[in-house]
């Protein structure tokens, strides 16, 4: 906690130039947990759709326009790709 001295100078307070310095780390921070957790959620969502896509039938898929082959191909492709 921060004191007041007699000549009216606070005593403990920060300096200017940290508080921006501080306020910028931890913006970088926020943006790079951010993108971090936008990738996460992507990659998740690609593979759900793949999993779901390998357990439809040959109607179903005939239905989207999409061979057995070609949806056993995809689903069989890694989530980072």
């Amino acid at each position: 906690m921060s004191t007041i001295c007699a000549d009216g100078a606070v005593s403990g307070a920060p300096q200017t130039g940290t508080i921006s310095k501080h306020h910028g780390m931890a913006a970088g921070l926020k943006g790079f947990f951010r993108r971090v957790l936008v990738w996460t959620v992507a990659r998740e969502e690609k593979r759900l759709s793949r999993l779901a896509l390998s357990e439809l039938t040959d109607d179903q898929l005939a239905d989207i326009g999409v061979t057995h082959s070609e949806a056993r191909r995809e689903a069989a492709r890694p989530y980072w790709r």
